[in-house]
């Protein structure tokens, strides 16, 4: 289970996410102290954000966030 955790992260963090006009990123954080790192996918529309921050089980806090220019 822990290797699983380690792995999501790894890929994460590895990964940078593409930028555009009115595009979602779904942004997370383990732990209180830890920066925001955003999941490599970007979503086109918040209810899609959203819709996949209900299917991600990381301890931890998670937020949806428009990507600026």
């Amino acid at each position: 289970m822990k290797v699983n955790k380690l792995i999501l992260l790894m890929i994460i963090t590895l990964s940078t996410p593409i930028g555009a006009n009115n595009d979602y990123n779904l942004l997370f954080k383990v732990c209180k102290d830890c920066s925001w790192i955003a999941y490599p996918e970007v979503f086109k529309l918040r209810e899609n954000c959203e819709i996949a921050r209900q299917g991600i089980f990381v301890a931890g806090m998670t937020r949806c966030a428009r990507i600026d220019e």
